[in-house]
């Protein structure tokens, strides 16, 4: 008889392993279905061994062995796919079946039986261009080439159909990983022209049916493909993988928001060592972690890093709303004027050239960062801000969906306040909001042009993608008036979200407020500013207006020049002489808890990282949900907290390894976060 130890493949509260017993031999790696209570789940094997061996471990188990229910003729998931999950869950602190669950995608996992077909009848039909013998004895005399690719897009466009056909010459597959639907098609668009029959995109968004339709298409191909799919797709077993290029590298949707807090980006890399396939970087502007590996993990350049951007022809102008056309000529002069003269959400330049723009039958697209009508809200009798009872997060104003009644709503917890509430501290009245939400630029906007059609578009008011779509189309076709003339274009007001949906450029592009995008705390906020920009003037035809009492804003000078080299080195500079990413590796231990577990939760941190030295604070919203939040932040050098995958001589830090894995699950590990709040 044998024991068989698996991984279950379904999200849950497997803290785990599973233990089953057989009596045939099963290889690592094999598929098995098993009954976890009274229901049949998919599990991965990761070890087999005789009963002899385990006699003694098998008569202290506190519960009863089952026996498995079947075995899948073969995994249709690679080996190296399997051990990289694996791998990226050590990374990042997490349970075995987290990795595995997390990148593969459902569907494969529903249909399994149905997929497994496709994968039997075409195993012959791959392995004739990659002979097992040849290809170990390859393997072993080569390190994976790793490239960087910053360039203007149809630059980039330009070098990938070279690469494409060049891998198809040698018999080979490729695969680009992108992070969302719109990437995906804005490139299958531009590569797909002239080998439609071996291009292929796939992804979570499309119905099961043509997933498997594409799955079934790609596995049965004997000539090589190029796929287009977001990173869990990966676990295609295509064995001719050439190259794997994860593209639109800075996008913050590669790193999972919740639990295990996966970089999808580093999943990528480690299946693509794994494999020994060239792997490449690709965006206008990567990270400047990414930039920073160039030295540090000796990735190469396909073509010197490009830092001067291309939108010469798009006119940048910088307003102050608070300062009219006329008092600006005098702006040298009187700087005490903008100080003192009354507050515009935008000026009147700024009014004149959205009018002139939009009776030239063009498109305006007004950027806000904020949900709400005011960001925050403080008592002028008393200068406190108003938050919310139960998380402390500042209250925001919101307008309701029918226009009709402004309310108090906490972005943190949701929790809901009547308008006429008072300030906690001195029960006064006098409150004033302050700050530029989306509401109150669309209340605003719809003010001065009422007769014009006004969209918006931010999470708060659109809630599905085909909703967002649905937007974006109305806002792309002709005819601009409320009572549907066709001589004048139409606004979109909107926040991040626009840009995964905005697929046409506007002639005119205004940033309300820029100096708000300054009040986030984040120490990379100065980076996503900057690719903020690139992304607006990548959506922009003519012209950018960007609001701000900030001329001399380091970032907006650094894109008005045209080369961002000067500001991104000073930059990295900065985040060497504190000590932030790429120099040194932030891992964060987030404890949710009432007062008195924080007290506790503080001492046992300290206690028992102590040799680590971690920080220890309060959470920027110090309470959640009647839970108070209480941050640990472990700085550690690189090469401690790494695979050599990743970055060769680099290991992870067994005994911080062990004493992280050893916290129960109110505490939530994170590494490399996105933030420190």
């Amino acid at each position: 008889m044998k024991i068989v130890t698996i991984i279950p493949l379904q999200k849950g509260i497997f803290k785990t392993d599973l233990t089953y017993f057989t009596a045939k031999d099963i290889k690592n790696g094999s598929i098995v279905s098993v009954l976890v209570r009274n229901k049949k789940i998919l599990g991965l094997v990761v070890s087999c061994e005789d009963l002899t061996n385990m006699k003694s471990g098998i008569k202290e188990m506190s519960f009863k062995l089952k026996k498995i229910n079947e075995i899948k003729e073969h995994s249709i998931f690679r080996n190296e796919f399997i051990e990289s999950t694996l791998l990226l869950s050590t990374y990042f602190v997490s349970k075995k079946n987290s990795g595995v669950v997390s990148l593969i995608p459902s569907i494969f996992r529903e249909k399994y039986d149905e997929i497994v077909k496709f994968s039997t009848n075409n195993q012959s039909a791959l392995n004739e261009n990659n002979n097992p013998i040849i290809k170990k004895i390859f393997d072993k005399n080569i390190k994976t080439e790793k490239l960087l690719l910053q360039a203007q897009l149809e630059d980039r466009i330009s070098y990938y159909k070279t690469l494409i056909r060049g891998q198809f010459a040698l018999k080979k597959s490729v695969f680009m990983v992108l992070p969302t639907e719109y990437d995906i098609e804005i490139f299958y668009q531009s590569l797909s022209k002239g080998i439609e029959n071996f291009t292929f995109f796939i992804h979570g968004g499309l119905k099961p049916k043509k997933v498997i339709e594409q799955y079934k298409q790609i596995i049965n191909l004997s000539h090589g493909v190029l796929i287009l799919g977001t990173t869990p797709f990966l676990s295609i077993p295509r064995t001719d993988l050439g190259v794997i290029i994860v593209e639109h590298e800075s996008s913050n949707v590669y790193k999972m928001i919740p639990r295990p807090h996966f970089d999808l980006r580093i999943f990528a890399e480690l299946f693509a060592s794994k494999i020994n396939a060239k792997f490449i970087l690709g965006d206008t502007l990567l990270r400047y972690e990414t930039i920073s590996r160039k030295d540090t993990d000796s990735f190469g350049e396909i073509y010197p890093l490009s830092f001067r951007t291309n939108f010469s022809d798009i006119n940048i102008k910088i307003i102050n709303p608070n300062i009219d056309k006329d008092e600006r000529k005098k702006e040298d002069e009187s700087q005490q004027k903008s100080l003192t003269s009354k507050y515009k959400m935008f000026s009147e330049d700024n009014l004149e050239e959205i009018k002139n723009t939009l009776e030239n039958k063009k498109n305006v697209f007004i950027f806000s960062l904020r949900k709400g009508l005011a960001t925050y809200t403080v008592c002028k009798d008393c200068n406190e801000t108003i938050n919310c009872e139960k998380c402390l997060a500042p209250l925001v104003l919101y307008l309701t969906r029918d226009g009709k009644k402004r309310m108090f709503i906490c972005n943190k917890c949701n929790t809901e306040k009547d308008p006429e509430t008072k300030c906690d501290n001195c029960g006064s009245w006098n409150l004033i909001p302050l700050g530029i939400g989306i509401d109150a630029v669309y209340e605003e906007i719809k003010n001065k042009f009422p007769k014009i059609k006004i969209f918006k578009l931010d999470k708060e008011s659109i809630k599905t993608a085909t909703a967002a779509e649905k937007i974006i189309k109305e806002f792309s076709v002709k005819g601009g008036s409320a009572s549907g003339r066709e001589d004048v274009g139409k606004i979109l007001i909107g926040t991040e979200m626009t840009f995964f949906y905005l697929k046409e450029k506007v002639n005119l592009s205004v940033i309300a407020s820029f100096d708000a995008l300054w009040s986030i705390p984040n120490y990379k906020m100065s980076e996503k500013i900057i690719q903020l920009l690139l992304s607006i003037l990548s959506k922009t035809d003519r012209k950018l207006i960007i609001q701000t009492k900030n001329k001399k804003d380091p970032a907006i000078l650094a894109i008005k020049s045209e080369n961002l080299l000067p500001f991104i080195r000073e930059e990295i500079q900065d985040r060497k002489n504190l000590n932030y990413p790429p120099f040194k590796r932030f891992i964060k231990i987030t404890y949710l808890g009432d007062k008195e577990g924080s007290i506790e939760a503080k001492k046992i941190l300290d206690e028992l990282f102590k040799e680590y030295n971690p920080d220890i604070f309060s959470g920027f919203i110090a309470k959640n949900k009647n839970q108070y939040v209480t941050n640990a932040l472990i700085k550690i050098d690189p090469k401690k907290w790494s695979l050599p995958e990743l970055s060769m001589s680099s290991s992870i830090d067994q005994n911080l390894f062990n004493l992280l894995s050893s916290l129960p699950p109110s505490y939530e590990v994170s590494v490399d976060p996105e933030d420190l709040l």
